[in-house]
């Protein structure tokens, strides 16, 4: 199913970070208008975690290395660099944070609503993607552990592979849990888990 594009921000909080005092104000004005609420922040910018609402970041991206104000997180949020000087190194530093999108200086109106949609809809696919990945890597673990138990039930009670692997889905059925959680509880009474396994089962 195609995902369907993200392009109405009011209500969404804009952190400012390092900005100085004339391109904040302007910046400030576009967003409220837009319907962000708009607040300037401390060289760190709030976790994701402290932002009730979506939000997106801007950061300066021409401040000299010796005071970088690049957010620590701000691959937790989308962020958007705000750049005046496209010196090589100054472009690697934004490259390097994992920016969805970036503005340039003086800022005007036109482009920040467009880096504002690229921003939003780049940073809510990464957090898709990498959810997916970290659904297929519990899948495959479940897999590993299921597979363990039946070679473990082959071995221990003469069956084959089969008949092993239809024990555990009937063992699950009955107790009303995963055959996941059915392979790893086998594995822990029969001694064949990992020792690791037993002081997370506590």
């Amino acid at each position: 199913m195609r995902q369907r594009i993200k392009s109405n921000f009011r209500g969404y909080r804009a952190f400012l970070v390092g900005l100085d005092d004339a391109n904040a104000e302007h910046l400030a004005v576009i967003l409220t208008r837009l319907g962000l609420l708009v607040e300037v922040a401390d060289l760190k910018a709030p976790s994701a975690g402290s932002a009730k609402s979506s939000a997106v970041v801007f950061f300066d991206a021409d401040e000299e290395p010796e005071t970088p104000r690049i957010p620590e997180n701000c691959g937790a949020l989308a962020s958007i660099a705000v750049i005046g000087n496209e010196a090589p190194s100054r472009l690697a530093r934004v490259v390097s944070c994992g920016c969805d999108s970036h503005i340039v200086k003086p800022i005007r109106s036109a482009g920040v609503y467009t880096a504002l949609v690229l921003a939003v809809n780049g940073r809510d696919r990464v957090s898709r993607a990498q959810a997916e990945a970290q659904l297929l890597q519990q899948r495959l673990a479940a897999r590993r552990v299921v597979t363990k138990a039946v070679v473990a039930l082959v071995q221990q009670m003469n069956l084959d592979d089969e008949q092993a692997y239809e024990y555990l889905r009937k063992e699950a059925m009955d107790r009303r849990i995963s055959i996941e959680q059915m392979a790893r509880d086998f594995l822990l009474a029969s001694g064949a888990a990992p020792s690791s396994w037993a002081s997370h089962e506590g």
